[in-house]
Formats: C-alpha cells, structure tokens, sequence
C-alpha cells in the first residue's frame, strides 16, 4: 500500500531488483523440508524452488537438506525462508530463499 501525505510533494517510488531474476538451474532431485521430502524445481545461489503438500506459511524458516551427490559426497544443510507460496491442486511449489 502507497500513502502519500501532501498533495504537492513529489511521488517518489523506487524499484527494487526482482530477486528471482538471478540465473536459475533445474533441480529435479528430492530435497527435504524439515526432514519431509520434497520434489525439487529449480536452484540458484540465494534460493530454491520446490513442490510439496502445503503445510507451511510465507514467512516460515526451515531447514532445507540437499542430498549428496556424485560430485559432491555429503548432503548440504541450510536454513531457508519461505518467500512464495503457488497453490497447484493439492500441491503447492514453495519458493525458498537461502539464509546463509
């Protein structure tokens, strides 16, 4: 919501980056959500996408657990925040930002 106190005075509005326009890469894997399993969609450096049954709000922080892979032994752990929400059927894709 805009307010803007005096008629007069000049609007000023600024434009802030979309974060999800950094370069993203697909990330078909399961990841877990607070030790729930989860589909992965995507991945970039400051977040994660992903398709689960809806149980979390905006807002909420979790603890996002990659599993290891070929490349790289050893499941990644990171705390994250849900920054988006997308009801699809029962299903919902959380959109996920990187805390660390």
């Amino acid at each position: 919501m805009l307010v803007q106190h005096g008629f007069d005075a000049p609007l000023i509005l600024k434009e802030c980056p979309d974060r999800r326009a950094r370069e993203r890469f697909e990330h078909r894997c399961p990841v877990q959500i607070n030790g729930r399993y989860a589909e992965g969609r995507d991945i970039s450096p400051k977040g994660l996408s992903v398709v689960m049954a809806p149980a979390l709000v905006v807002g909420d922080v979790v603890r996002v657990t990659l599993p290891e892979s070929g490349v790289d032994p050893g499941a990644v752990s990171a705390p994250a925040r849900v920054t988006r929400i997308e009801p699809r059927g029962g299903r919902c894709i959380l959109g996920l930002e990187f805390l660390q």
